[in-house]
């Protein structure tokens, strides 16, 4: 039943991008608490840069577990994989701690801290996609990004190598929070930063966009 009403799902779906390979990110969808922290540091960043993204149904803030190319076919049961592997794991009883800021190519993310128990919710999913991985992505596995941005190609590198170069020790959990001026990014990234905790409302599905971010909800996991 599970896999047929995933199937049905993925039939109801919009459109994918146009592509044999699709990118995806599987993600923690955050609580609230982390909702109202990221679109607070969404807001400086667009104060800085008015031209980088907002944080919409476009741009999801999300903690991202995976990220990796399938095979647009293999799409359905890729999602009852998931689904399979992570129906025993408390998602919603995670708690997580922020750290601080980090950013990477001008994006500024909050850094959250890589526990025993999200690691392990981690590994599942690695372990459910891995007999449908893909390599060599481009522009036409994202969606279609509305503004015209160009994509940098370290994006489709960066999830091309995400699950052997991200993930276990070096997995660097965070919630991406916008663009900014890199002196700017920097000067924040030194300053004190106040650690919170937060949970976790469920587990999802996402077709990638520019900057890589959660773009097109495909399912739930």
């Amino acid at each position: 039943m599970l896999r047929l009403a995933l199937a049905i799902l993925v039939a109801a779906t919009p459109a994918l991008a146009q592509s044999d390979l699709i990118a995806i990110d599987v993600l923690l969808e955050p609580d609230a608490t982390m909702l109202a922290a990221a679109q607070d540091w969404n807001t400086r960043l667009r104060e800085q840069m008015p031209e980088g993204f907002e944080l919409d149904a476009t741009h999801t803030p999300h903690i991202t577990l995976i990220q990796t190319y399938v095979a647009a076919d293999d799409l359905d049961v890729v999602l009852a994989a998931i689904a399979d592997a992570t129906a025993t794991l408390d998602i919603t009883g995670l708690q997580m701690e922020a750290t601080g800021l980090y950013n990477i190519q001008g994006v500024q993310g909050i850094v959250i801290a890589p526990t025993p128990p999200l690691l392990s919710v981690q590994e599942a999913v690695i372990a459910a996609v891995a007999p449908f991985q893909k390599t060599q992505g481009d522009e036409a596995a994202f969606v279609p990004d509305p503004s015209g941005t160009a994509f940098d190609p370290f994006l489709f590198t960066y999830v091309d190598t995400f699950i052997p170069e991200r993930t276990g020790p070096n997995y660097n959990p965070h919630v991406s929070t916008g663009v900014g001026p890199t002196d700017w990014l920097a000067a924040r990234e030194a300053e004190p930063f106040e650690h919170f905790t937060f949970g976790a409302t469920g587990i999802a599905v996402y077709q990638l966009g520019n900057f890589g971010t959660a773009a097109q909800r495909l399912g739930p996991a």
